[in-house]
């Protein structure tokens, strides 16, 4: 019996490459056997590629509910003709 590894197939259905190997045993040993320990690591990076677009679909909700952002304002820059003074600059309160 032969036990297919890789089969390819075209639009219309004939095979472009097969890959197999003949088994003469029980029929349920032929089998792919797949544990918990095999696929963990699979099974983790859809977990987190689904909980990112799941976080990337909110976010876009909640920026499209938002409306488009507001620039920060920018900090004034110091005039360069003037002297620093002391009191310019320890006083917190002085803008």
């Amino acid at each position: 019996m032969k036990i297919y590894t890789k089969i390819v197939l075209d639009s219309k259905n004939k095979v472009i490459e097969e890959k197999y190997f003949n088994y003469s045993g029980p029929l349920a040993l032929a089998g792919i056997h797949y544990d918990f320990k095999s696929t963990r690591g699979t099974k983790a990076m859809e977990k987190q590629a689904k909980r990112e677009k799941k976080l990337a679909e909110r976010k876009a909700k909640r920026d499209a509910k938002e409306g488009p952002k507001k620039e920060v304002e920018a900090e004034e820059v110091l005039d360069a003709s003037k002297a620093l003074t002391l009191d310019f600059i320890t006083n917190p309160d002085k803008k």
